[in-house]
Formats: C-alpha cells, structure tokens, sequence
C-alpha cells in the first residue's frame, strides 16, 4: 500500500471536514475573544503572545473577509500541514505506514483537529511549530549527519521553538524536554555551541514578550499567576478529575486508551523495535502532563492546555501499532477513533444549530444558562435584530446617533464586536477590572470615547447573566427599562438577549471602570 501518496488523501479528506465545521457554525467566545487581537497587532496581549493574531491577518488576507471561514482558515491550513508533519515524523523515526498511522491518530484527536485545527486559537500555530520541532530535534540527534547540516537544523529549531512559545507559552517545555534528553541521553551535544546560540535565537525571538510586559507592569504574568497558585491552596480532587477526563475526550477516548497501551508496553519492554529516539519523546509528552495534573489538583485548569504532549504519543502508539498487528488488524484498531470522531463531530454540529430542547437554565433571568452551545450560535440572528432597533431608535429620536454599545465582559462583548459592531459600524466600548474585560482594556484607548450628553446601548445574553453595575447606571440621567429579545432553537426558546437604553451620559470617561491599566 502506497501510503505516500494516501497521507493526501487523509489530508484533503480531513480538511474538508474542518472547512465544513468551520462554516457551519458561529465563532465561539474564545475565537470572537482572539479576532480582536488581529485588530491591532502587538508584540504581546493580555493573555497570550501574538501569533495567532497574525495568523488571522494573514487568513482573512489583511481583516478584508469577516466571516468564519476565513477567520479559521489559517487554523485549518495549519492542520494539514500538521497532518502531513506528523506523517513525515513517523516515515522518518520507522517507516511510512508509521506515519501513516500517526496522520490517523493526529486527525482523529479532537484536540489536534478540531480544537487547534478548525477553531482559531494559539494552540492553532503552536501545534504546527511543536511539531517542526520536534523533526528538527530528531535530524540534529542523528550521528551520521554532517556537521555543516546539523549548524542549520540547530538554527531552525531556535525559531521553531521561538515561534512555538510566541503561539503559546506552553512552548517552553520543547527547550525543557530536548535539554532533559541531552543531558541524560547525549551530553556529546552540550559541548555543541550551536545548540546554545539555538537557545539564544529562540530568546530573542520571544523577547518582545518579556518587552511588552516590562512596559505594563508584567500585568501578563500577575494575571496568569492569579489563575495557578498553589501557597494556601488545597488539594481538589474534582478539578483533576476534570483534567484528568477532559485530556481523555479532547485526544478521543480511543486513542487515548492506545496511547496508555502503548505506555505500558514500554514501561514493559513489550515493544522490540522501539524508534531510538524514543527517550525525547517522552521527554517531551511526559514533563508537561505530569505538571498539568499537579497544577489541577490546586487550580482550575483546562484540558487544552497539555494538548501538544500527546503528539509525541501519538507517534509512539504508531510504532506500537505497526509491531504488534498487521494492517489489516491496524485499521480494525483504529476503525473506532475514525468512527466517535465524526459520529461526536456530526452530532455536534447538529446539536448547536438544531438541537429541539433547552439543556441550560429555564430560569427566564439566566435562561440558558450552562448551554455551551450558544456560544456558536444566534449572533447573526441577533446582530440583525439589534441593528433593526437601533436604527428605528435613531429614527424615532429614542436614542441619539452614534450611540455606542457597552458591555462589561470580555464575554460577550467579542461576539458583540464581532456580529454586532464591525459589520454595522456601530462601536462598543468595555469597562470594568482587567480581570473581566482582558484585551479590551487597550482596544477601549483607540476607540471613540463616550462623551457627555452621549447615549449607549447596554448588552448582556441571560445565558451569561451580568447585568449593569449600579455604578454604571449611575453615570446616566436615566435608563429605560430593559427589552428581551429571545434566541429560538428548532421553535424552542433557548435565552434571552437583554438591551438597556441609556441616556445622557454625565460624565467625561468611564476609563475610572477600567483601574490597573493606567
């Protein structure tokens, strides 16, 4: 079997699977959150650096296309190379089938295929350079390799792992897991000056982080230690077990169960013909999933945020695999990760856009209420409806011209942004602690500000109830009662939109909201 030529089969097949998510359903909280970086690039944001704003410049050709494809494109794009990647990887460790089994899983993994791979987020680009990584790594451990290629590779990988840390930080734990490896497996290469001035290249690479957060007070990392503590904290048992289950759907429960087989046949030297770079990858899974499950015991975490470990395990369960059946054996084995991707993606794409009941709150003030499925869907709808009643607003002398929408969430107000504000021409400003408005503490400062005498449209979706603060209303001569505008689902009422119109603002800024940037 020809598995070169069939890896672009899985390509083109996968892909087209993204492109069909991608358009079939709204932008999430996280992804409407990430196109505002693109707005205005910096060296570093108030949550991650900023590669995966230019990845979105660059998929949305400049922001000239709004819409979801071409906002996720890059992210989709980035996923079939990332299938390719890996087939390289497993061709060069073993052989081709190898590679071919390890396409398989990566494209079966929801992590790598639809979280980082259709949806746009700086797991998106990391995942890709995680990988390129990774093959770099294992072209420079090669002892045969000339010196004047290894000089290169060495070179390559500084900016593959610079690029990696400035998709995510997590990326770090490639330098962490190459060092660890040479130290306890070929030390030869400590005395290789090429492999420090590849570490110097990667930290000049990511200096603009460390530049940005000196001029705003490390405000980065205050923010992410506020999140991952553990002096004072407890041990939670249900927050590892979230981690713990979450890791299991988010890379398919099939192929996790493979990837634990594959461990304790190692563990058990069951696997004759181990790839002899096997050590690197467990240095780079192993490290950053022990941390994660230990930082989870005292934090909230998220299962994402190990994603980029099982890569290498995915390549270790390919050359599990490979050894221990044939292929026709194989492709019983892996039959199963093929059929709960699509039945899981299938059904969650119908869910979203169909689902006939409500699984949130019935609670009218938070109807809707723990229905994560709304995040990716009614904004069109709702985005109409609003310019419809502020338009009629303007027409019936109700509200001024140019009024502005407030919000005082990051959540919603990026699908607020994003639905509501750029297609319509209509500006929305968010006020409150750093900790609840992120990145839109710095878009506020180049936006037309609210001045005296201005009126303004408060916006909040009962799903994620945050009504406006005394202080705010305050700021207001008057504010007129709120209007409900419903969100149905197949004929079922799912949530609630709530506008509130304000009138005549008395102040000169609600910058005084937004304390800690200044």
């Amino acid at each position: 079997m020809n598995f070169n030529k069939k890896i672009w089969l899985l390509v083109l097949v996968s892909s087209l699977l993204r492109i069909f998510v991608a358009c079939s359903l709204e932008l999430g909280n996280d992804e409407v959150y990430y196109q505002t970086y693109a707005q205005y690039l910096q060296w570093n944001y108030f949550d991650h650096p900023p590669m995966v704003a230019l990845l979105i410049r660059f998929s949305t050709i400049n922001q000239f296309f709004h819409n979801e494809f071409f906002i996720r494109l890059g992210s989709i794009l980035f996923a079939a190379a990332g299938t390719w990647m890996i087939f390289i990887i497993g061709r060069r460790i073993k052989n081709a089938r190898t590679g071919w089994i390890s396409a398989v899983l990566y494209s079966t993994s929801f992590y790598t295929s639809v979280i980082a791979g259709t949806f746009i987020l700086p797991d998106s680009p990391q995942v890709l350079f995680w990988l390129l990584s990774m093959y770099l790594m294992i072209r420079i451990l090669e002892r045969e390799l000339p010196n004047k290629y290894r000089t290169g590779l060495f070179i390559l990988l500084g900016i593959s792992i610079g690029a990696c840390i400035m998709s995510k930080v997590h990326g770090v734990f490639l330098w962490f897991g190459f060092g660890g490896y040479i130290i306890f497996h070929r030390r030869d290469l400590l005395k290789s000056y090429m492999l420090w001035i590849s570490g110097f290249i990667s930290l000049m690479i990511i200096y603009p982080i460390y530049r940005w957060n000196l001029e705003n007070h490390f405000i980065n990392y205050n923010y992410h230690q506020g999140r991952v503590s553990f002096w004072g904290m407890k041990p939670d048992l249900d927050h590892l077990l979230q981690q713990v289950l979450g890791s299991v759907f988010y890379n398919n429960p099939v192929n996790f169960l493979l990837y634990i087989l594959t461990l304790v046949a190692i563990s058990k030297r069951k696997i004759k013909k181990l790839p002899k770079e096997y050590p690197l990858f467990l240095w780079l899974s192993l490290p950053l999933i022990v941390v994660l499950l230990w930082t989870s015991l005292f934090n909230e975490t998220l299962p994402h945020w190990s994603g980029p470990a099982y890569l290498s395990l995915m390549l270790l369960a390919a050359c599990w695999l490979y050894e221990k059946t044939e292929i026709r054996v194989i492709t019983k084995l892996l039959k199963p990760a093929v059929c709960v991707y699509i039945g899981v993606l299938l059904l969650g794409v119908f869910s979203i856009r169909l689902l006939p009941f409500r699984i949130g709150s019935s609670q009218a003030k938070i109807l809707g209420e723990g229905d994560i499925s709304l995040d990716m869907n009614g904004w069109h709808q709702f985005a109409i409806r609003f310019d419809s009643i502020y338009q009629a607003d303007i027409a019936a002398g109700r509200m001024k011209n140019n009024s502005i929408i407030l919000s005082n969430y990051w959540f919603p107000a990026g699908h607020l942004d994003h639905y509501c504000g750029i297609p319509f021409h209509h500006n929305l400003l968010v006020f409150g602690p750093i900790r609840d408005i992120h990145h839109f503490a710095w878009l506020d400062q180049r936006r037309p500000r609210l001045t005296r005498g201005s009126d303004a449209y408060f916006v909040y979706a009962t799903n994620y109830y945050r009504p406006p603060g005394a202080a705010l209303k305050n700021d207001f001569e008057s504010v007129d009662d709120s209007l409900l505008i419903p969100q149905y689902r197949s004929g079922k009422r799912v949530r609630y939109f709530v506008l509130y119109r304000m009138h005549e603002f008395r102040g000169d800024s609600l910058d005084y909201l937004i304390p800690g940037i200044h």
